[in-house]
Parts: structure tokens; sequence; C-alpha cells
């Protein structure tokens, strides 16, 4: 991915705080280093793999005992109280003083209950904070406290953004935020994978049986168990199919032992964490991508999968609604119903007609919604806006993929 540099002198001084060994916030940093920004990052403890190109400030470079003890204490609290309690924390090392001693152009958080009211203690501005999904839907919606949470950092930022348009809704609606205020910004997919689906549709299969699913196995939201279940009833149906599992997480070893009493063996491969070299390789050896997680708001992983041509299967939410026509772009199931799922993907296994057409209506939607060079200009662009500079927007070019527009 080639990302044109902006002019040394038109550069911004961006800080952001979130999780650095998170891919998606990685991803966020990559394209801003690429431009030539000058990017800080404020991590609490060093990152497992420190981000290239940024500028990392660690406030504890390491727990300590005094530290150990006190995250051990803190991690008995419901998730909601551990926050508050990490706001005292991020007050004590010294995070309103480092930002403030790098007076960045924009000061930028990530997920919002817990990085982004992490951020509210700089007291800095402009401040700009991102929610990514479950800390709307879920969080902010089950908790009165990470509710609370979610109104308290709305009120303190400049600018918001959402990945996924029912999310700006039930921002705006239950939240409280003013819509002028936040803007619908997603992360999106790089061009190279367009010209994986390229590919991938010149070299569909007569007969495929590869399924895949690239959630986390760190938790249950994600219903793997469920896909894994689902697969053994395919399997009676066509014995020939096959299912990848492209994660990784704390519940793979029970995952993996549900597969082997269901008798699954070698017809389903756990692959674990994948470079973006062999992830994109995994997609373009599958036709089918499955992803039923109880609560989404826009998966990059999904528009990887449309971007390389991969037909989807995903959860029956009001988030995906405008991701995945039902029936057009992909199926839409209800996400703990295993017979509903096997039928999904027997279904998508068995229409060609259907993954051909559903592939290019999706190659056009990744397109128009989900490529990350153009999103992220967007980004950009409200950066110098914010940074009061709006006449120096150098938005980036995009870059030719071959294919029409």
């Amino acid at each position: 991915m080639t990302i044109e540099p902006v002019p040394p002198e038109h550069a911004l001084r961006l800080c952001v705080l979130g999780d650095f060994d998170g891919e998606h916030t990685r991803s966020w940093l990559r394209y801003f280093v690429q431009r030539g920004h000058e990017v800080h990052a404020v991590s609490y403890y060093p990152p497992a793999d420190p981000p290239e190109g940024v500028r990392l400030h660690v406030l504890r470079p390491a727990a300590g005992a005094t530290g150990a003890a006190a995250a051990r204490a803190g991690r008995r609290l419901p998730p909601s109280a551990q926050r508050l309690l990490n706001v005292l924390r991020y007050r004590r090392a010294g995070l309103k003083r480092l930002v403030h001693e790098l007076a960045p152009d924009v000061f930028h958080a990530h997920y919002l209950v817990e990085h982004g009211l992490y951020g509210t203690e700089a007291a800095y501005h402009p401040y700009v904070v991102s929610a990514w999904g479950s800390d709307v839907l879920v969080e902010a919606a089950g908790s009165r406290l990470n509710r609370a949470i979610a109104r308290f950092v709305l009120r303190r930022t400049d600018l918001a953004t959402a990945n996924n348009r029912f999310m700006v809704r039930e921002m705006v609606l239950k939240l409280g935020i003013e819509r002028a205020f936040v803007q619908h910004i997603v992360l999106g997919v790089g061009r190279d994978y367009l010209e994986a689906g390229v590919r991938q549709a010149a070299a569909a299969r007569e007969r495929p049986t590869a399924v895949i699913s690239t959630r986390s196995l760190d938790s249950p939201l994600y219903n793997v168990d469920v896909i894994v279940r689902a697969m053994a009833r395919v399997r009676k149906r066509l014995p020939d199919a096959r299912l990848v599992v492209a994660g990784d997480g704390r519940l793979r070893p029970e995952i993996e032992a549900l597969a082997q009493r269901l008798g699954l063996g070698e017809a389903v491969r756990f692959a674990g964490f994948l470079s973006q070299a062999a992830f994109r390789e995994a997609l373009a050896d599958a036709e089918v991508f499955v992803s039923i997680p109880s609560s989404d708001g826009t998966s990059v992983a999904l528009l990887q999968a449309m971007a390389a041509g991969c037909f989807p299967v995903v959860s029956d939410l009001r988030s995906q609604e405008e991701l995945v026509k039902q029936g057009v772009q992909g199926l839409r199931v209800p996400p703990a119903d295993e017979g509903a799922v096997a039928d999904a993907l027997v279904q998508a296994l068995e229409d060609r007609e259907l993954r051909r057409s559903a592939r290019e209506r999706n190659l056009r939607f990744v397109q128009e919604y989900g490529v990350l060079e153009t999103n992220m200009a967007r980004m950009e662009s409200w950066y110098y806006r914010l940074a009061g500079r709006p006449e120096e927007v150098q938005p980036s070019p995009p870059a030719q993929t071959g294919l029409q527009d």
C-alpha cells in the first residue's frame, strides 16, 4: 500500500492514546505515519510490539511490585469501576503533563469508555474520541456506569467518530452527543485487498469447500464455538466442506477440543494469528466468510473479506444492515442459532450464482464505503480543521487498482 506523503510544511503533530497492541489502532497510526505527520503514541505500559514510525511515550516503563498488586486488585472490580480507578493511575503517571508538553495539533483517544475516559484527564483540546463497536453497543448499552462514562467523555470532546452509521444514531439518541459533533469514519481496508478481490473473482471454483472465520478467540462475544458446531452440521450435507479458523486467544484450547469432540478432525484447521500477507492468502483461498458476533460495529475483517471476494455470512444485527443486504450481498443469521448458521453456510457453498452476484456488488460497496486511504483522508481533513488549518488539507490521491469505477 503506497501512500503519498504531505509536504513537510503541512505535517501535523498528532498524539494518540489507545491500545497499541490492537491491529485497528496500529493501522490508524500507520496511515498517518506514512503521510509524513509527526505521530506520538502514549501508552500506560509498553506495548508488546511497539508500532513502527511513531514516537512512543510510556507512562510506566514497568509495572513494579506495587503496580502489579494494584492491577490485580483492580481486576476484581467490574470493568467500569476498573476504568475509574485507571483514571487515577493516568493522573499520577503524568498524562496531563506529557500531553501539554507535546502540545499536539490534535489529541485523539480510541475506544470511548476506556482510553476516551483516560484522555479526559489531560484536559487538552482539540480532543477527538473514536468509538469502535462494543464500547457503544454493549458496554454503554448494558451498564449505567459505562453509559455515564460515555456521556461524560462525549461532553468533553471536540469531535467523536464512529465506524458504523447505526452507532452514530445510538450515540446521538442514547448518549446525547449533538449530530454535528460525531462523524461516521470507517477505518477500512487497503486497496491491495480490492486487487485480491479481482484475482479471486477470476479464480472462483466450481465446487467451493472453504469457509473462513477470522474473529478473535479471546471472547465468547464472537461465537466461534457456534460456528464450529454449525460446521459439524454442514459436513453431514457437504462432506468436503472445511473451515479455517484464522484467529487466536484464550478460548482456543476449548474450541479446538469442541472440534475434536464433534469429530471434525482435519475438516477444521486452527491457523492462529496470521501476518497480513498470510491473511490475504487465506481469504483468497476461501469462498465463504463467517462472522457471527452477538454485537458488532463495522468489522474491518468483514470489509477485508468482501474486498477479497468472499461471500459473507454475518449476524442479523441492526448495525449489519448497512453492510450486508440480505440475500443480495450475503446472508444474515441469528448469531446463536447453529442450525440457521449451518443452513446459510450450505446455501452459500452450493449457490454459485449467488456468490458471483454478491462478489461483484461487494467489491463496489467496499470501493464506496470502506477504503482505508479514502476514509483516513477524511479523518485527516478533520484534523486540519480542528487544528485551525483547514486551508492546508492535502488529500491522499487514490492508488490505481485495475478496478473500473
